[in-house]
């Protein structure tokens, strides 16, 4: 069969950001005989900062260009009661009383159709028509997950599938103030299948949109066997990697750090991972991190992370996000062996198996609570350290290998013959 997959993604393979796709594509690229990517939110001139297969073809739409065309296709929705026909009865309803919500819906609506318009422009220079089926798949459930389908009805000639993964901010409503996301409804009506990166995230799904049940499940991601890392115990070694944005919460952990001051272990922290907060943080542990070591490299490829676990012994990775969808940093420590001690948020419970791969602590967890948690695994006899990590291992194995994981949903999301 000649087949396509139309890829819409926010800015892979430009510049930095959704690094997970890197293992997804080239597993992706073996399935469909032709690829094409549309970055849909770049930069003017962007960096493409990440090699794909040769059947891949990227593009880009600068996130200039659809701002500049904002208020116009706003304005075109006027006046704004059915909103060109996006919203039904249950829309109406979500957005009712609430001029926020309005114009959320108003600029979700516009946003996507000058995606959509731009894609179709990109699409025009490929003869859509003689492959045998096309595969729209937006990597988000948002925006591009609209364009998506609307893609797909454009060429309906064509035997089309849509489909669409859910993360985080784009699969829980209460992730924004507004406890809302737009058009939920009309996407899930118009797509084939939506795949929750998390079991937390399916059901979440299906119990807000019981009517849709049969089109969500649960597609985990991956990352890629680099075989296992080391302990060490002496120091003890932690570990964290994420932007440091408030909702990640890292200074909980910095402060967690400074009540085992007096503990009388021998501690070592490392964070991977940049933001504007960075230079805080470091001048939070210079001043009260004194007593062990740490270090803060910054923004590093996936590469080099990968080989720094690799050579150096970790003992444990810390994750104290305020809210996740499934964090692939997890993966990819349990993919080395190496528990973790994270918040109990999103699906990080189906990853982080309290007691067997690592220890959960509250959302709300303190400071104080946390510390103790970090003082009791390094204080664990040697033996419980083993099966830790091998629980570990195993899980990742069974669960989260890229390789298992992507080259099954790739045959999941193939058009249906």
């Amino acid at each position: 069969m000649k087949d396509c997959l139309l890829m819409l993604t926010k800015i892979f393979p430009f510049d930095k950001g959704e690094e997970f796709i890197e293992d997804e594509i080239a597993i992706l690229a073996k399935e469909f005989e032709k690829v094409i990517l549309i970055a849909t939110s770049t930069a003017d001139h962007p960096e493409q900062t990440r090699s794909v297969p040769e059947n891949v073809s990227v593009h880009f739409i600068p996130a200039s260009k659809v701002k500049r065309s904002l208020a116009g296709a706003m304005a075109r929705q006027f006046p704004f009661k059915d909103y060109k026909g996006y919203s039904g009865k249950d829309e109406r309803s979500a957005v009712k009383g609430s001029l926020k919500k309005r114009l959320y819906l108003s600029y979700f609506i516009a946003k996507s159709e000058i995606v959509y318009d731009e894609s179709v422009k990109i699409l025009a220079k490929y003869p859509m028509e003689k492959f045998d089926g096309v595969t729209f798949y937006s990597y988000w459930f948002y925006d591009t997950a609209m364009v998506a389908t609307k893609l797909n009805k454009y060429y309906g000639a064509i035997n089309g599938r849509v489909v669409c993964r859910a993360h985080g901010y784009d699969l829980y409503a209460y992730r924004n103030s507004m406890n809302y996301l737009p058009l939920r409804y009309y996407i899930l009506k118009n797509i084939d299948m939506v795949y929750a990166c998390s079991d937390n995230g399916s059901a979440y799904l299906k119990e807000r949109y019981p009517d849709f049940q049969d089109k969500i499940q649960t597609a985990y991601l991956g990352t890629r066997d680099f075989g296992t890392g080391t302990a060490n115990g002496d120091p003890f070694q932690i570990v964290s990697c994420c932007h440091i944005v408030p909702l990640k919460r890292v200074e909980l952990l910095a402060q967690a750090l400074s009540k085992l001051n007096n503990s009388g272990l021998h501690l070592k922290w490392t964070h991977f991972g940049g933001g504007d907060a960075l230079e805080d943080l470091k001048k939070y542990a210079g001043e009260n991190l004194q007593f062990m070591e740490c270090e803060f490299p910054g923004e590093v490829k996936n590469k080099d992370l990968m080989e720094f676990y690799k050579k150096n012994p970790v003992d444990f990775f810390v994750n104290t996000s305020s809210t996740e969808g499934l964090p692939v940093s997890v993966m990819e420590a349990c993919s080395f062996g190496i528990p973790t001690i994270a918040t109990n948020v999103g699906g990080t419970g189906e990853i982080v198996k309290d007691g067997e791969t690592g220890f959960l602590v509250p959302a709300d967890v303190t400071p104080d609570k946390l510390a103790e948690t970090i003082q009791s695994a390094a204080s664990l006899p040697l033996e419980d350290v083993k099966k830790l990590r091998k629980n570990c291992r195993a899980l990742y194995l069974q669960s989260f290998c890229a390789e298992n994981n992507f080259e099954n949903f790739a045959q999941q999301i193939k058009p249906i013959a």
